[in-house]
């Protein structure tokens, strides 16, 4: 005799399907706010009260969305691991009558028990939307699940009652109060908590998710909220969901999107389109995926913290959504599921590792074999599909961006900055290197899956000769690569490049003739200026004369070479004679000054036209110090380059002059310090005024950065005092020792509603 039997289940289950498989409290409330959403709300707000007294504390998640009643209650969310949204009956009952284009986020049917890994107890309110509604009410303790593992799960109570009334202003929707909670919510916890929900949808992916609005409000942390400065740590308000393209940093970047059976790579820098790709789709199990991908060099990084207030390796790496909720932990800090940094332990600089990487991989519409694990922080499970999906983000986004930045623009490639004998990572520009550019493009064309390849034409505007003939021998290659493989597709494309390397010389050829013509009448226009132009006009920076700033510089620095030989020398004595460190530190201060002349000489002098026999003129130092900061400073394409160019306005009376007797270089190394000592302190803008005093004029400098504290008001122009990590602590040593040489003072006015002001004072 044969018998069926049944599987028991103990009401230990409560606990392997709530707090011990969902362990990370910040993804307990993912998965909450990610129901809300599938319940087609437009809203929820996470509610935190007496989040200060851990023992009257709760959580409350409340949600504009469909609601439920009691059929729902009992047969849907009291259903262990049933899921409507995987029998596609949820769509049944509600989606397609509001037609709605969210896909579902979830789809396991154990997230409700995220409320079990956030609190002991549970009070749900829900309201569903439809005629006739009632309040329904389910009250859960959590608790009675625990140290019952001989019970059955189904024989473990819940209260479940009407309410005639409820204090939330609803029409429909649904409240979870939590209480008897497992963590203490404090206000750093909160914020950690904000900052990941920023993450949490992804607004480029369509999902309506632009009609989906989260807000955390914690009263407890109001007052707090109304003296921090800093917008990223307010705890109260929306959070705001950005994706990178939104920051404007310019940088290498990579999109790769499998739109079915084609791959169409992009790849740009720095806003230029270098190539875009189209190529068969290898992997039939992979559809309608993208990933966008952006390295982040030093000036991206910079710029990364400025507009996002934490560094870029603090906020993440390359994240995972699936139809526009992130899949948790990629993109985590010290998270490496798609083995980025393990395959960079291999290359070191020749490979970039998640340090130097931002981006996301979006994951679009139902792929049976792209699913998330069922411990929600545990990625997606690791089946066949899974392993091509990093096989395709390896090869066709990491590996093409790498080799672009690392091998053509040569990023991380080590060098000596001839100034200030510092090491630099500089990354070269496209327009530098179109022959490596035109390899890399050709290359393409012999590649098994290639359908087409499109790049900007200017990389084949190659003018210099020793480059015209690696492109014929580039053009060669490309042919006899055609023709051997008889591909008439290869053979086309090979003929198409061929004909826009002689048509872009044709286009060079009269582009070089327009240009002798334009500049013989720019020679002729110079000669002309040159003739009326008065001594007084010494920062002349488009009509300056080479061979004369030469000298200029040559004369100067021979004159301040012999004061550093000196001053070694009394160095060498003292340090021999033991000298003591007042004594030692005079003459450090007098090398540094000198140090400072020539600094300046090789950084601005190319653009001044002076006298080379005055040290000193008896002159306008406002006009001096106006065309410097519009003829010099702002011309110099290095800080555009970097980024680092500030934005300086000048504010001057009319008819406003003051002569005096100054040597033009320690002006320049005025405003060259304070200048670079605001750019060091996060300022963006910096305002120069210039106006009459009862004794004399004065110049303000007032930037809008970080400021400076009163504790160290009086020590800032001390010799070798400096805040910051790259600070020599001499710059204004230097600047206040110039200004009182002028018979001037320079105080600072750290009362601004931002950043700092110097005051520079001279008598007449």
């Amino acid at each position: 005799m044969v018998n069926s039997e049944n599987f028991k289940i103990s009401a230990a289950l409560k606990d392997l399907i709530g707090k011990e498989l969902i362990t990370d409290e910040l993804v307990a409330v993912f998965e909450l706010v990610k129901n809300s959403f599938d319940a087609n709300a437009t809203k929820v707000d996470v509610i935190f009260e007496n989040n200060n007294d851990p023992t009257k504390a709760r959580i409350i998640i409340k949600d504009n969305g469909k609601g439920m009643n009691y059929s729902d209650l009992k047969n849907k969310w009291l259903f262990v691991a049933y899921s409507a949204k995987r029998t596609g009956k949820e769509n049944d009952d509600y989606r397609d009558k509001i037609k709605s284009q969210r896909i579902f986020a979830g789809a396991k049917g154990v997230g409700r028990f995220s409320c079990d890994r956030l609190g002991k107890n549970l009070n749900l309110v829900s309201i569903k939307n439809e005629i006739n509604t009632k309040i329904e009410n389910l009250i859960v303790n959590w608790e009675d699940f625990e140290n019952a593992d001989e019970e059955e799960f189904i024989n473990i109570k819940v209260s479940h009652s009407e309410l005639a009334t409820t204090s939330y202003n609803l029409t429909h929707g649904t409240v979870l109060e939590i209480s008897g909670l497992r963590d203490n919510w404090d206000r750093n916890r909160i914020l950690k908590l904000k900052k990941s929900l920023a993450k949490l949808i992804n607004p480029g992916q369509e999902n309506d998710s632009d009609e989906f609005d989260i807000q955390i409000i914690a009263k407890d942390e109001e007052l707090k909220d109304k003296t921090e400065q800093n917008r990223f740590d307010i705890v109260n308000g929306f959070v705001k969901n950005l994706i990178f393209e939104t920051l404007e940093i310019k940088t290498s970047n990579i999109l790769v999107q499998i739109k079915n059976d084609v791959i169409e790579t992009i790849l740009q820098d720095r806003g230029d389109l270098i190539y875009h790709l189209k190529e068969k789709n290898p992997y039939p199990d992979l559809k309608n995926i993208s990933v966008y991908l952006f390295q982040l060099n030093r000036t991206a990084k910079l710029n990364f913290k400025r507009m996002m207030g934490v560094h870029s390796v603090e906020y993440g790496s390359v994240f995972v959504y699936k139809n526009g909720f992130r899949v948790y932990p990629y993109g985590e800090e010290g998270e490496d599921l798609l083995l980025i940094d393990r395959r960079k332990q291999q290359g070191y600089s020749r490979y970039l590792g998640t340090r130097e990487l931002i981006g996301r991989i979006e994951i679009n519409g139902e792929q049976s074999g792209l699913n998330e694990t069922t411990s929600r922080d545990g990625g997606l499970v690791k089946t066949d599909t899974y392993s091509h999906l990093v096989e395709f983000f390896h090869e066709y986004a990491l590996k093409r961006l790498e080799n672009y930045v690392v091998n053509i623009i040569q990023w991380g490639d080590e060098r000596i900055n001839k100034e200030t004998g510092e090491v630099e990572r500089p990354e070269l520009w496209a327009k530098d290197v179109k022959v490596q550019i035109l390899e890399l493009i050709s290359g393409f064309i012999n590649l098994k899956n290639y359908i087409d390849v499109q790049y900007n034409k200017d990389f084949l505007r190659i003018i210099e000769s020793k480059q015209e003939q690696s492109v014929d021998k580039i053009v060669k290659n490309i042919r006899q690569a055609a023709t051997k493989s008889g591909n008439p597709e290869v053979i086309r494309e090979a003929k198409k490049i061929e004909q826009a390397v002689m048509a872009s010389r044709s286009d060079t050829k009269k582009a070089e003739e327009k240009a002798t013509i334009a500049e013989n009448k720019v020679k002729q226009v110079e000669q002309k200026l040159e003739a009326v132009t008065s001594q007084k006009n010494f920062l002349q920076s488009e009509i300056g004369d080479d061979t004369k700033n030469l000298e200029s510089i040559l004369h100067h620095i021979g004159l301040t070479t012999p004061l550093i030989k000196t001053e070694i020398e009394k160095l060498v004595k003292a340090v021999n004679n033991n000298a003591s460190k007042g004594e030692l530190e005079i003459i450090l201060k007098r090398l540094s000054r000198h140090n400072e002349k020539i600094t300046s000489f090789s950084k601005y002098f190319k653009k001044v036209n002076f006298s080379i026999h005055d040290t000193n003129l008896a002159t306008d130092i406002v006009g001096f110090t106006n065309e410097y900061i519009e003829n010099v400073y702002k011309k110099r394409d290095d800080l555009r380059i970097n980024r680092e160019l500030l934005n300086v306005t000048i504010n001057t009376p009319n008819d406003f002059e003051h002569k005096i007797k100054f040597n033009p270089i320690d002006m320049v190394i005025v405003l060259d310090n304070l200048i670079s000592n605001s750019s060091k302190h996060g300022a963006l803008k910096v305002e120069l005024t210039w106006s009459n005093t009862p004794k004399g004029f004065q110049l303000l400098f007032k930037d809008d950065g970080k400021g400076i504290k009163d504790d160290i008001l009086d020590d800032i122009f001390d010799f070798g005092f400096t805040t910051s990590r790259h600070g020599s602590g001499i710059g204004l040593y230097h600047v206040r020792e110039i200004i009182e040489k002028l018979n001037g003072t320079i105080t600072v006015n750290n009362k601004t509603s931002k950043g700092v002001e110097f005051i520079i004072s001279f008598k007449n």
